[in-house]
């Protein structure tokens, strides 16, 4: 486990990666703005990007397009700008009430989910929506797979669930009944990667498969972003 920046005293919900000019991006929810740092770099600086008018939970890299898209915590707001900052725009202002945002840049799908809804997909100005699943419990965390095109997500109750992008087969990985605060899951290859309170657990995607804690902190880890097989950022509250 590495540090590489200290963010200041905030929360934060996403985590997201611009691969084509590598930084890193977050949004800093009580901070009420979203920061970047260079990644990897011999000089790791913390960067301010936009402030925002709402609490950011949610934010996604569109490299190809220079864009930058976030949704605020529990509010109705889709939001962009380009990569450095610039050109605010407010795609939507009447979601319902939104948490978290992934993008699939090649097909160029948008997926919001809602953390007492469900998911949305939609083209990235918004076209062409519709509800691909919903939820039946309170949700603030979802991840893509866009090698297997299929969404994840783990919700209160500590069930972790998928669907196809299309909203077919809708799986139950694990289903609990420990209630704990599930900020943070990332599904890359064969393996989940998720949080509860202050632990980092994996598990297999198959059903029912047996979890191991990677790392334990004494703060409350509130975001994941697995950038290959072997490594990972997350952030800590």
């Amino acid at each position: 486990m590495t540090v590489l920046v200290v963010h200041g005293n905030s929360q934060v919900f996403s985590i997201d990666y611009d691969y084509q000019n590598r930084y890193v991006y977050f949004p800093r929810t009580n901070s009420k703005d979203i920061m970047r740092f260079p990644y990897p770099s011999q000089n790791i600086t913390l960067q301010h990007v936009v402030n925002t008018s709402s609490y950011p939970s949610g934010v996604a890299v569109d490299s190809a397009n220079d864009h930058v898209y976030w949704v605020n915590n529990g509010g109705y707001i889709l939001s962009r700008c380009k990569l450095d900052g610039t050109n605010v725009v407010v795609v939507s202002n009447s979601l319902s009430r939104t948490f978290m945002i992934r993008l699939d840049v090649m097909n160029r799908w948008l997926y919001i989910g809602y953390y007492n809804k469900g998911i949305s997909k939609s083209r990235f100005d918004l076209t062409d929506m519709s509800m691909i699943v919903n939820f039946t419990s309170t949700t603030y965390c979802m991840d893509i797979d866009l090698i297997e095109q299929r969404l994840y997500w783990m919700n209160d109750d500590g069930d972790i669930k998928s669907v196809n992008v299309d909203g077919s087969d809708v799986k139950t990985i694990i289903s609990t009944i420990y209630r704990r605060n599930y900020f943070a899951i990332g599904a890359f290859g064969s393996y989940i990667y998720y949080t509860g309170n202050n632990q980092l657990g994996m598990r297999n995607k198959s059903q029912g498969s047996t979890p191991t804690i990677l790392y334990t902190d004494t703060s409350t880890i509130t975001s994941i972003y697995v950038f290959n097989s072997t490594g990972m950022y997350i952030t800590l509250t």
